[in-house]
């Protein structure tokens, strides 16, 4: 295994972590924000908003993490998702009131015209009752998710 320099990088976790499983994360965004990676700056956020357009655009690559609700728990995987713009005649500007990654990274390029490598984790997620504690195949899901994301944001190859 070789490695690279580690590239600025925004990890992105979102979700509610007063809703069981869909605080993961934001759990992990925290775990990621407490080992204090090089060159990695960490939000941890309810939902997207506009205004992290900006932070977008101050780095080369970013990296959302999300809950994905799964009926099945027999198999659960993390998914780790490259994003692409569309062309530029697809792009809107519009944000609605609960973001998306592409529309943030949209917004990032009509605003500052930046355009960042950009990746979706999406950690599986079984239960979203009251609670602020991940359902067990989620909190296992959750150590994949890191192991997913380390080399994505210290450029081990």
């Amino acid at each position: 295994m070789t490695a690279t320099s580690p590239r600025p990088t925004l990890v992105i976790g979102y979700g509610n972590t007063l809703r069981g499983d869909d605080g993961v994360g934001r759990y992990l965004a925290e775990e990621i924000a407490q080992q204090n990676w090089p060159h990695c700056r960490v939000i941890s956020t309810h939902q997207l908003t506009p205004e992290l357009a900006e932070a977008i655009a101050a780095v080369e690559q970013v990296i959302f993490i999300d809950a994905q609700w799964h009926q099945d728990q027999s198999s659960p995987l993390v998914q780790c998702q490259p994003l692409y713009l569309p062309p530029p005649e697809q792009i809107s500007g519009e944000l609605g009131h609960r973001g998306s990654p592409l529309e943030l990274m949209a917004l990032a390029k009509i605003l500052y015209g930046v355009e960042v490598q950009a990746w979706w984790i999406l950690i599986p997620a079984f239960t979203f009752d009251y609670g602020e504690t991940l359902s067990p195949l989620t909190a296992m899901a959750q150590a994949e998710a890191l192991a997913k994301i380390r080399p994505l944001v210290l450029g081990e190859i």
